[in-house]
């Protein structure tokens, strides 16, 4: 299908497949802090590679509705939603906005409050609480320190737990992702077999999850 204006398709494709590369090398980064004990350092890396793997899929997606519906939008909506790509919390809430039912709720009001990127930011600096635009004096101390190894070792493990079962879905249909060129071909066996070596589980989003979620609903 041709594309008018706005981003050019290639382009498209291309932030899609860099940004997947690009999640998949700060998955393995923050698992190398993880390992050496730097667990701020590692929660921090293991967020940003939660957004940049909600970046490429959600390119992915616009690709693929696009091109299997009426077409791209003009470049004014474009615009507006490339905007979203820049936003962490908005990449933060695409990596479980069309499967909430499949998360802990906890996890799911963690993004929705931005209350992870709250955490993220805690991760990194140290400072005071802000609260409608203003600095509070009478808060916390807050520094790095306080994130612990199991915040670490829980987004690490939803990311693994995502790109592995990607990389099972490929092996098993041989594709995965529907609109951009070249993604499926990032999944190489070496990066299988790093995934696998992760031996932690999230318990963040399973079957259970769903279970639960569709019976209090």
């Amino acid at each position: 299908m041709k594309k008018e204006e706005g981003v050019s398709k290639y382009k498209l494709n291309r932030i899609a497949t860099e940004a997947l590369r690009n999640a998949i090398r700060l998955h393995f980064d923050s698992i190398l802090l993880y390992e050496n004990g730097s667990f701020p350092s590692a929660f921090q890396l293991s967020v940003l590679a939660l957004e940049e793997f909600s970046k490429a899929n959600w390119v992915d997606h616009y690709i693929w509705t696009s091109e299997t519906n009426e077409g791209y939008e003009d470049a004014e909506f474009e615009q507006g939603w490339l905007k979203l790509l820049y936003l962490h919390p908005a990449k933060q809430w695409n990596f479980v906005a069309r499967e909430t039912d499949d998360y802990s709720p906890n996890f799911v009001s963690l993004i929705q409050n931005r209350q992870l990127e709250e955490k993220k930011q805690n991760s990194i600096y140290v400072g005071l609480s802000r609260a409608k635009g203003k600095i509070d004096a009478d808060s916390r101390i807050s520094t790095p320190w306080r994130i612990k190894q199991k915040d670490a070792r829980q987004v690490i493990s939803i990311i693994n737990d995502e790109l592995l079962r990607i990389c099972r879905r490929i092996e098993e249909d041989e594709f995965y992702f529907e609109g951009g060129k070249d993604m499926d071909d990032v999944f190489d066996y070496e990066i299988y077999k790093k995934i696998l070596k992760w031996p932690h589980k999230s318990g963040l989003k399973n079957d259970g999850w769903r279970k639960r979620n569709l019976q209090r609903n």
